[in-house]
C-alpha cells in the first residue's frame, strides 16, 4: 500500500477531539459497569474476581487521566494552529460582518 492509499483516521484536530470525547464517555460507562460487577463479586464472595475488577477499574481510571490530558493537548494545538494561521477574527472583522 502506498502512503496515499492509507486513510487517515483523523482529518483534523477537531475530529481527534470528537474521538477523545467519545472515548471518555465510553470509559465512564465501563467504569460504572465494572463498579456494579465488583459490588456483585464482593457480595457473592468472589474475592479473586473482585481483585481483577479492581485492577480493571484502576487501569480505566489511568486511561481516563490520559484521555483528559490528551483532550487538553488537542485543545492547545487547536488554539496554536489558529494563532499560527491567523484564523481568529479581529474585533473589526467581526463588526464588519
Amino acid at each position: 500500500m502506498s502512503p496515499n492509499e492509507i486513510q487517515q483516521p483523523f482529518d483534523s484536530i477537531e475530529s481527534a477531539q470528537d474521538f477523545m470525547n467519545v472515548l471518555a464517555e465510553i470509559i465512564l460507562d465501563e467504569m460504572k459497569d465494572l463498579k456494579r460487577d465488583y459490588d456483585l463479586a464482593m457480595r457473592d464472595g468472589e474475592e479473586r474476581r473482585g481483585r481483577a475488577l479492581e485492577l480493571a477499574m484502576f487501569k480505566l481510571k489511568t486511561l481516563c487521566c490520559y484521555v483528559q490530558k490528551s483532550k487538553r493537548t488537542l485543545n492547545d494545538l487547536r488554539m496554536l494552529r489558529r494563532l499560527i494561521l491567523n484564523e481568529r477574527l479581529t474585533v473589526d472583522q467581526l463588526a464588519a460582518m
